[in-house]
């Protein structure tokens, strides 16, 4: 389950802008505190966010960008992202990031909003069950887009990745999901919760903290924490908390019986992404479609299979159809 390394420089091998860049991290969260603080009602003002509204409202080009652009910090955006990752590119690279998306919407965004509960803006047509602040649009971007740019390690995926994280967040205020303080907070609780992510846990991760427990107790832990969690009266906690479980199970049941490669050619990929895909989508919203909404458990179960599916049912039938094989294969 091995990660490119943070133990070391995260932003540059130059050590002197390694400390530079952290420190310039630690100042953009104090400033974004500050103006939060300092600005809350402004921030919050109706007036401020109808206006930007109305900018989306009449435009139909500004409408459909911005609607494209909020889906780059969605979940199940990230969710089908990350497996084609897993299944073509970087197996530990999309595997903990299918850990960290579910964790980290769930931290920073579903339980803050559940102890705030702040209303959204009332703007006409937009209705969602949950309350507003902070968003998880932007927290989850900046989690997950920021996890894979310290990751890959590329001055182009660095930039690509601060431009999505900024139009998502702008994107939740121009269709009227969000005022801009929920987007501010966003941006704070994920890039605190990416901050702890790096410094714990890949650090468990490279000190291969995880050996030291058996199989069963592993797999144990991957279940049913998740599923305690599930029932914290959050709207989406048994969705999160699903995937969560599901992709956690599977990498442990891939790691013992399959290790798959993630190469090979160009046709694999393709095939790989096209069947994996068309499976999320029968198994989350087809599944939605006659599972009740209201039962923890069999939502918890819907999304539990879904990443089950992409961390270990799908390798294993990639494997048997030929569009993969075994590491260990001569």
């Amino acid at each position: 389950m091995e990660l490119p390394s943070v133990s070391g420089n995260i932003f540059s091998p130059n050590p002197g802008r390694e400390r530079r860049y952290r420190w310039l991290c630690l100042y953009f969260i104090v400033a974004l505190v500050i103006i939060l603080y300092l600005f809350w009602l402004p921030l919050r003002d109706t007036g401020l966010t109808y206006s930007l509204v109305s900018i989306a409202v009449h435009n139909t080009f500004v409408l459909l960008f911005f609607q494209g652009v909020t889906v780059l910090g969605s979940e199940g955006f990230f969710l089908v992202f990350l497996s084609v990752i897993y299944w073509s590119f970087n197996k530990s690279l999309g595997f903990w990031g299918l850990l960290l998306m579910p964790s980290a919407i769930f931290i920073t965004s579903e339980i803050p909003k559940d102890i705030v509960r702040l209303p959204r803006p009332d703007v006409r047509g937009v209705t969602v069950p949950t309350y507003t602040f902070p968003s998880g649009h932007a927290s989850g971007a900046v989690s997950v887009w920021g996890y894979l740019a310290i990751m890959i390690k590329k001055r182009r995926f660095w930039i690509w990745s601060i431009i999505i994280i900024a139009l998502v967040g702008l994107s939740r205020v121009m269709l009227g999901y969000h005022f801009p303080g929920d987007v501010i907070g966003g941006l704070v609780t994920g890039m605190i919760f990416l901050a702890l992510f790096l410094r714990i846990g890949i650090g468990v991760i490279e000190n291969r903290t995880y050996e030291k427990l058996s199989f069963s107790l592993l797999l144990s832990l991957a279940l049913f924490v998740p599923l305690g969690l599930s029932f914290i009266p959050a709207e989406y906690a048994p969705n999160l908390m699903g995937y969560l479980a599901g992709a956690a199970a599977g990498r442990l049941l891939e790691t013992k019986k399959l290790n798959f490669d993630p190469g090979g050619d160009r046709r694999q990929h393709l095939f790989r992404a096209l069947i994996g895909i068309s499976v999320i989508a029968a198994l989350i919203p087809g599944i939605g479609m006659v599972v009740p909404h209201d039962i923890n458990m069999l939502t918890f179960i819907q999304h539990a299979l879904s990443t089950f599916w992409v961390t270990f049912l799908a390798p294993l039938f990639f494997i048997k159809v030929g569009l993969a094989r075994p590491i260990n294969k001569s």
